[in-house]
């Protein structure tokens, strides 16, 4: 029988696809005040290859600073580099307002509350999120889903984040559950799906965007191998269908 159930958080619950893009054009319009010659397409393509550096290797750029603002702030310094700009208070400034907007506007999905409400008076919840740990569970507060989970893990405070066995692990020590007795719900078919399968955790993979496997990036494709989410659902609220299934299979 199931016992526990683990949510992923950006992408999953939480739905802040558009705040991004409209925090990039704030930030923005912020740093071509004193840049106006950098055009905004530009500017937001840098930032976006500078984060994803920055995010990608976050042991190494990232980890040793202590807040959303002081990380953001480095991205910008990196992207702006590259424009052969540097101003340490419109960096700031543009990390500042990128973040608040951020906060501001990090809701859950629709699906999200009616079925946390549902779940968290027969299941223990947990959320396992990769990021910084000031930033994530910032976000986390903002969205207003932090009561329904017992335990919040963030993969900054590990050695390494989802798809990394120890996240899950200490999610299963924290609910007293077994492997068997969990399902992991989450985007992505690697830091979630593949991560929680690792470790014998039951995988949903919600597809908001009703992906085909053959959608995703090549490189993607090559590191999930023969990796296929035992359920795939393209909103919560199927959800329950599935956690009916596995309570019937699922060992006591």
């Amino acid at each position: 029988m199931l016992s526990a159930i683990f949510f992923d958080f950006d992408g999953t619950l939480a739905d802040d696809g558009d705040s991004i893009q409209e925090a990039l054009d704030h930030a923005c319009a912020i740093i071509r005040r004193q840049w106006p010659d950098i055009p905004t397409a530009d500017l937001i393509q840098t930032y976006r290859q500078a984060s994803e550096t920055a995010w990608g290797d976050y042991d190494r750029h990232l980890r040793h600073l202590s807040s959303p603002e002081a990380m953001l702030m480095a991205v910008w310094q990196q992207a702006l580099g590259q424009w052969g700009c540097h101003d340490p208070a419109v960096e700031r400034e543009a990390a500042a307002v990128y973040w608040q907007h951020r906060l501001r506007h990090c809701r859950p999905f629709p699906d999200v509350v009616p079925l946390l409400s549902r779940l968290s008076r027969r299941f223990h919840l947990s959320l396992l999120t990769n990021g910084a740990p000031a930033m994530q569970r910032t976000k986390v507060s903002a969205s207003g889903l932090e009561a329904f989970f017992d335990t919040i893990f963030v993969g900054g405070e590990f050695a390494r984040g989802k798809p990394h066995p120890a996240i899950f692990e200490a999610a299963l020590e924290a609910a007293g559950c077994r492997p068997e007795q969990v399902v992991h719900v989450g985007d992505s078919l690697l830091h979630d799906i593949a991560g929680a399968q690792a470790v014998g955790i039951h995988g949903v993979w919600l597809n908001r965007k009703r992906l085909a496997i053959t959608d995703l990036p090549a490189q993607l494709q090559h590191q999930l191998g023969a990796t296929r989410a035992e359920y795939e659902i393209s909103s919560l609220t199927e959800l329950h269908a599935c956690i009916d299934r596995l309570m019937e299979v699922a060992p006591g």
